[in-house]
């Protein structure tokens, strides 16, 4: 018995933070994550405020303060704003409070709103993995790495005063609740569901891991935040509002934006997104192609799978056998490389994905940034180092400045940016999964008489003492 295996597993109670972790240096990477998040502020305040027509000066939340506006002067919520508001009706109920203080009023509030959620979730994130890591200390650090290394989206997401760090937010609670806050993890998790769809994959991966309370937090979760919109706007505008948002969605790889009453206008995913999936089915429709796209994409996903199951066989971690129920809620890290995995292939292959979207795949910063510290041999951490290389290079290059715009686009439409984070995680989940299979080299069986608790406390005395080996 391992002490992974054990009912109280001792990884959040013992701390290995390394002894470089002092105040001095926890001040500073908190002031370092305090200065990303202002920067990000700054700019949007700006663009909020200048010159350009008020749709420009709002962006995305321009969209969504016409669609809380079209809900209290009951008309068409989809045919709102400039673009259209194109989400599940959520978003726009929760706003409508904000409709009487006018759209600059409300903008500062979004602006201040999303300036806070970012700061919690980065804390929030930074410290959850550091601590299922055995470096509570190290939280700081892993924070300013996580924002660090997606500055670039995170100030592009902001600029476009967009709702992405919000999802971020919920992707974050979702990972803390994969233990034991099951309810609390599906609440987070309905609620981005009301918003974006896209944490619905947990779903099947909560069901194959046979976490059966995950599943009944999800559902209710989403049932409920998918319901509490009727309590303001009526069953039937939600009903309505709810078909129009799905509609939307169906039909958005149509080949142009939707304006029929009451259908969501959304993007054109063919031309606009920045996903695996959608450069693939371009470049079928390209070569006169198009029912290859989604076959070959699904392919892509495939392969994409096998490369993650030959990381877990090298390193002798099984993905399916013996992961099954309750045992799956101590399997840190091992949860946090699979959480990340799921956020990161989710939005690789999503026909929805643009490059804001990006902003969910944080947490897979924070895992990176735990590797770099608590990583026990030279090996784990360059591969750590590596991914976080890969992973920053993928999101800035090529820089988006006029006399590059053409590469800027060419590198979106072949969606090297998603590759590169599908890459990144590839490597980091070797580096987590290697380290954690250097643990493996003492067996209790040589302790015939013994109790399994006696071979555990024996067996994890034995090992080094990393943080990932308190993981086993």
């Amino acid at each position: 018995m391992t002490v992974a295996d054990s009912p109280n597993p001792p990884v959040e109670r013992i701390d290995r933070s390394p002894w470089w972790a002092s105040l001095g240096v926890r001040s500073a990477a908190y002031a370092g994550s305090f200065t990303i998040v202002l920067i990000g502020t700054i700019a949007s305040y700006r663009i909020m405020h200048g010159n350009e027509p008020i749709d420009r000066r709002f962006r995305d939340f321009y969209e969504f303060y016409s669609g809380a506006e079209a809900l209290v002067n009951g008309t068409d919520v989809f045919a709102a704003g400039k673009l259209g508001y194109i989400y599940p009706p959520l978003l726009a109920t929760l706003l409508m409070p904000l409709v009487q203080l006018g759209i600059d009023g409300a903008g500062l509030v979004w602006l201040v709103t999303n300036a806070f959620v970012l700061a919690f979730a980065a804390w929030f994130g930074g410290r959850t993995v550091a601590t299922k890591f055995g470096v509570p200390k190290a939280a700081p650090l892993i924070t300013l790495i996580g924002l660090a290394l997606l500055a670039d989206k995170l100030f592009g997401d902001m600029k476009m005063q967009q709702s992405n760090i919000l999802m971020f937010a919920c992707w974050v609670i979702g990972m803390w609740g994969l233990g034991r806050h099951w309810l609390l993890s599906g609440l987070a998790l309905g609620f981005g569901f009301s918003i974006k769809y896209l944490p619905i994959v947990a779903l099947p991966y909560f069901g194959v891991r046979g976490r059966a309370k995950h599943v009944i937090g999800l559902i209710t979760g989403i049932v409920f935040w998918a319901l509490i919109p009727a309590a303001f706007i009526g069953w039937g505008t939600n009903a309505d509002l709810w078909r129009g948002a799905a509609e939307g969605l169906i039909h958005s790889g149509d080949g142009g934006w939707q304006t029929e009453e009451g259908r969501a206008r959304v993007m054109n995913t063919r031309e606009y997104g920045i996903s695996i999936t959608t450069a693939i089915v371009r470049t079928a429709d390209s070569m006169g192609q198009p029912k290859l796209g989604l076959p070959i994409a699904a392919l892509l996903m495939g392969v994409t799978f096998l490369a993650a199951w030959w990381v877990y066989r090298r390193n002798n971690q099984p993905m399916w056998l013996g992961r099954w129920g309750r045992a799956e809620q101590d399997r840190w890290p091992l949860l946090l490389v699979e959480w990340t995995g799921l956020i990161v292939v989710a939005l690789a292959f999503s026909p929805q994905t643009n490059s804001r979207h990006l902003v969910h795949s944080m947490p897979l910063g924070f895992l990176i940034g735990a590797v770099i510290i608590t990583g026990k041999s030279q090996t784990t951490r360059r591969l750590a180092i590596a991914a976080a290389a890969i992973w920053w290079l993928g999101m800035v290059l090529p820089p988006s400045i006029p006399s590059l715009q053409e590469s800027v686009t060419a590198w979106r439409r072949a969606s090297g940016s998603c590759i590169c984070m599908v890459i990144a995680w590839l490597i980091t989940a070797e580096a987590v999964l290697g380290d954690r299979n250097q643990t493996r080299k003492i067996e209790p069986s040589f302790l015939p008489s013994s109790t399994d608790a006696e071979k555990s406390v024996i067996v994890s005395s034995a090992i080094p003492q990393t943080p990932i080996a308190l993981a086993m």
